[in-house]
């Protein structure tokens, strides 16, 4: 009989003190808001007239190369949830290949939150050779940033100008 009057007494004892540990805290010490979140946007930034191809005349590895890229240079805004700048972020680079850009990381540093990749290098959208259910007619830019949602620029690559004639050479 004596057990079944502590184990009660013990339950209420601690049925108790749970729900006034869950009462409301409002006068007493406030709790510190989270930190503001470094959490951003990436939005590409569409020129007027859209995005085409066309040739130009890179430095690779020392050596001038004529390559098809993506003109102009794809541009991003990177801002904040509240729409503010996101200056100081680190936003990495990528492409679906094939193709390439100038730079795989940069950080947003001017005021208006721009960011870009520099030139986009794109391809043919079928290499010889290959069957043409295995080509993309769309090549995508992507920027991604350490926390936050991913942006991203496309380019149709169905046509492209032919590439240009190799060197001749003379016989000796």
């Amino acid at each position: 009989m004596l057990h079944r009057m502590v184990s009660r007494s013990v339950v209420v004892f601690a049925a108790t003190a749970f729900l006034a540990s869950c009462e409301d805290n409002t006068t007493g010490t406030p709790l510190t808001p989270p930190p503001a979140s470094t959490a951003v946007y990436v939005n590409p930034v569409e020129p007027v007239g859209g995005y085409t191809v066309a040739q130009r005349t890179i430095n690779l590895g020392g050596v001038d190369t004529t390559v098809t890229v993506a003109s102009p240079d794809p541009v991003f805004e990177v801002v904040y949830p509240e729409g503010n700048a996101a200056v100081g972020q680190v936003i990495t680079f990528n492409v679906n290949l094939p193709g390439f850009v100038q730079q795989t990381r940069d950080t947003v540093v001017d005021a208006a939150g721009l960011v870009s990749p520099g030139y986009w290098v794109v391809a043919r959208p079928c290499p010889p050779n290959v069957l043409e259910t295995f080509c993309r007619g769309v090549q995508r830019v992507i920027a991604t940033p350490v926390a936050g949602n991913t942006g991203f620029i496309d380019v149709v690559v169905d046509t492209l100008p032919p590439p240009p004639p190799p060197p001749v050479r003379s016989p000796r």
